[in-house]
C-alpha cells in the first residue's frame, strides 16, 4: 500500500462526500499497514489538506483549512482505533529514516525535508556552507514558509559560509556570542518532524565525511528539540546587532 494508493482512496471518498463504515474500516487497516512499513503519515496528512484546498477556493475556506491543519498538529497521536471484529487498538507508527555520508543521501534528505515544510522551518546548525541546501532554504522562504536560523558566530565569517546571504534575504538569524561553539545540527519542520545527527551542512560533509542523519516524527522527541530551539532562540543574539559591552 503506497501513499498514492491511500490518497486515491481518500480522493474517492471525498468525491462521494461520504465515508461509509466499510470504507473507514479499510482505510484504518491500510493506514496502519502504511505506517508500520515506514510510510510518512505526516506527508499523507499534508496531501489530504492539499486535496481539500483544491475543493474549497474562497479566502475564508482556505483560512479555516489552514487553521485546522495547524490545530490538528497539536493533537496527540497515540493510537489509531482499529475497529476490526476484535476492536483492538493499533499503535500509530511514526515515520523515521536514517542516512549516511559520504554520498548524496544526506544532502538529498535535507532538501526533501525543507521542500516538504509548509508553515515553519527552525534551523539550528553549526554552519550553512552548501549552496544546494542554501537554495532549498531560500526557496522555502520565498514560498512563504517562516524560517528561523540559529548558527555559530565564529563560522559566519568562514569562506563559503552562506549565513550572511540567508540573513540578507530576510530570514531571521541569531548566533551565540561566546568563545565556544553553537555546535548543534538539527532542524524542525512545522513542529512535527525533526532532522538531526552529526551531519554538517557543508559540501565536504557530503563529499568526504563519514556522517549520519536521522529524521523522525516521534512527538516526544520532536517536542524536546522544539523546546530547546525556542530556549536558544531567546538566549542568543540577533545577527548583526551590536554586541553588548
Amino acid at each position: 500500500m503506497t501513499s498514492a494508493d491511500l490518497l486515491q482512496q481518500f480522493r474517492q471518498a471525498f468525491a462521494d462526500v461520504n465515508l461509509s463504515p466499510e470504507e473507514a474500516r479499510q482505510l484504518r487497516s491500510n493506514l496502519a499497514s502504511f505506517g508500520k512499513s515506514g510510510g510518512s503519515v505526516e506527508t499523507l496528512r499534508h496531501q489530504l489538506f492539499a486535496l481539500a484546498h483544491e475543493r474549497f477556493n474562497t479566502f475564508k475556506d482556505k483560512a479555516v483549512l489552514e487553521w485546522l491543519e495547524e490545530a490538528s498538529a497539536l493533537l496527540p497521536n497515540g493510537t489509531v482505533s482499529h475497529q476490526e471484529s476484535n476492536s483492538t487498538a493499533v499503535p500509530m507508527a511514526y515515520s523515521s529514516q536514517v542516512y549516511f555520508s559520504p554520498g548524496l543521501a544526506c544532502v538529498e534528505a535535507i532538501q526533501r525535508f525543507v521542500q516538504e515544510a509548509r508553515h515553519t522551518l527552525d534551523i539550528c546548525v553549526f554552519t550553512v556552507a552548501d549552496d544546494r541546501l542554501t537554495d532549498a532554504l531560500l526557496a522555502a522562504h520565498h514560498r512563504g514558509v517562516r524560517l528561523r536560523l540559529l548558527t555559530d558566530n565564529d563560522k559566519v565569517q568562514d569562506r563559503g559560509s552562506d549565513v550572511q546571504q540567508l540573513h540578507a534575504a530576510g530570514i531571521p538569524t541569531r548566533t551565540d556570542r561566546t568563545e565556544y561553539h553553537m555546535h548543534h545540527k538539527f532542524a524542525l519542520a512545522d513542529g512535527r518532524a525533526v532532522l538531526t545527527g552529526s551531519y554538517n551542512w557543508t559540501r565536504s560533509a557530503a563529499a568526504h565525511n563519514h556522517e549520519n542523519l536521522l529524521i523522525t516524527q516521534e512527538p516526544a522527541i520532536v517536542g524536546q528539540y522544539l523546546q530547546e530551539f525556542n530556549r536558544l532562540w531567546e538566549e542568543m543574539t540577533v545577527f548583526g546587532a551590536p554586541q553588548k559591552p
